[in-house]
């Protein structure tokens, strides 16, 4: 198989071009990396952790709860905004299943794009996702376009991608590490942030006392972002939404606050429940531009 957007990534030791030879990738300093079998490249920076990436049972929940549609409108704005003239590719650190980076292929057929994640349970379905042609929605997966690299790497280290490689970043609900995205974005490229409004969920987070939006939270995403980027244009989305309680249980189970319930604490909570509750979904996307 050949890996997408090769010429995009970096050796994470040396920093150098990679070539595909088989299944293994190498640099011209003999640094080598073997494709795992389900298909994404293992560019671990020296440092990295990758001990804190989701669990299988989160990715299932993740991958059930996108593939339902109900975060459809999400994951449209956030591909309106990755759109630009700049050459290279759409990079995701914290791709997860890659839904958002599939949205945002598809409104692009000309990119190829990179998913970088430390869960390797993520990454095994991020690696599969098929990027639909023309109108056809992304959780479909109904195209037959392999234009999607699945990369092993950490967020907080030396990300395995050239300079100036991105078109376009995508920061979805994700750690951000704005040194690094600077390096690997083209000048003319775009940094595209969605991040949680402190209404998001709330009908949830109050009933089942899960972890709620610190108000603080875009007044530290623009500390850490503002030194080396401006906020080109903000977008809020805000739309209610009825879920029932299986779909609860995997937005929940999807998120950070699994990680703070015990299964059967959270399943007695999930069943007080309206057998239909709607839920409020709000968030935020931010284009930002690298200040000149």
């Amino acid at each position: 198989m050949n890996l997408p957007a090769l010429d995009a990534l970096a050796c994470p030791n040396c920093g150098q071009a990679l070539d595909q030879a088989d299944r293994r990738l190498s640099c011209p300093d003999g640094h080598s990396f073997d494709l795992a079998k389900q298909g994404y490249a293992p560019l671990l920076a020296p440092g990295s952790n990758a001990t804190t990436g989701d669990t299988a049972d989160q990715v299932a929940a993740r991958e059930d709860f996108l593939d339902s549609g109900v975060y459809d409108p999400l994951m449209a704005a956030v591909a309106t905004a990755s759109l630009t003239d700049a050459p290279g590719v759409i990079v995701e650190p914290g791709c997860g299943t890659g839904h958002y980076l599939a949205a945002a292929l598809a409104a692009d057929p000309s990119r190829e794009g990179v998913g970088l994640d430390t869960s390797k349970y993520a990454l095994r379905r991020c690696a599969k996702r098929e990027i639909p042609a023309g109108d056809e929605e992304p959780r479909q997966a109904a195209g037959t376009q392999r234009r999607l690299a699945a990369v092993l790497a950490d967020a907080w280290q030396t990300l395995p991608i050239r300079d100036d490689a991105a078109a376009a970043v995508l920061n979805v609900f994700a750690p951000r590490n704005a040194d690094e995205i600077a390096r690997i974005l083209h000048p003319r490229g775009v940094l595209v942030v969605l991040t949680p409004r402190q209404d998001h969920l709330r009908e949830l987070v109050d009933a089942l006392d899960l972890l709620s939006v610190d108000p603080a939270k875009p007044q530290r995403t623009a500390d850490q972002l503002g030194s080396v980027f401006e906020a080109e244009r903000t977008d809020e989305i805000r739309y209610s939404i009825g879920l029932g309680h299986n779909e609860v249980l995997r937005l929940v189970g999807m998120g950070p606050s699994a990680r703070h319930l015990e299964p059967a604490t959270l399943a007695a909570a999930v069943a007080e429940l309206p057998d239909k509750i709607d839920v409020t979904v709000s968030a935020t996307v931010t284009r930002w531009r690298g200040r000149n």
